[in-house]
């Protein structure tokens, strides 16, 4: 992970997460630091159950995703959130996941196999923040 823990040197890009999927969407970059800001549970429209419950008084939301290549992908927080990936056939199946709850800057990651011309999108819940830290990168 020392590749990741270069890239969160560089400038964060702000994101809100949405409440619920909007085409026009901004894509979610890969390789920087995004800075995303969360909703209230209540306000998101999940596309799928996550595999974790949440509180009503978390927060989560929707992200728009897309990727250059067939890869492993790893999504990595700051968060104890739960990521899923969901696709058009539905939620995507992870391949690999990792905690670290000492880490203050990547606690959690998970990869997923994902493939190009493809509309994904990550869909966050369960966090006890309104904000939440996200790297996407390859997974090596």
């Amino acid at each position: 992970m020392g590749r990741e823990f270069g890239l969160l040197l560089s400038t964060p890009i702000k994101r809100e997460a949405l409440a619920q999927q909007i085409a026009e969407a901004a894509w979610t970059p890969a390789d920087r630091p995004v800075e995303v800001a969360l909703r209230p549970m209540a306000e998101v429209k999940l596309l799928a159950k996550p595999g974790r419950e949440y509180t009503a008084e978390s927060f989560g939301g929707l992200l728009k995703l897309s990727v250059p290549r067939t890869a492993g992908y790893r999504i990595s927080s700051n968060q104890r959130l739960w990521i899923d990936v969901i696709g058009p056939d539905g939620v995507v199946k992870s391949s690999k996941f990792t905690m670290q709850p000492a880490c203050d800057k990547l606690r959690k990651s998970v990869a997923f196999r994902l493939e190009p011309d493809t509309d994904y999108w990550i869909q966050l819940s369960g966090n006890p923040t309104a904000e939440a830290m996200l790297l996407i990168t390859l997974d090596h």
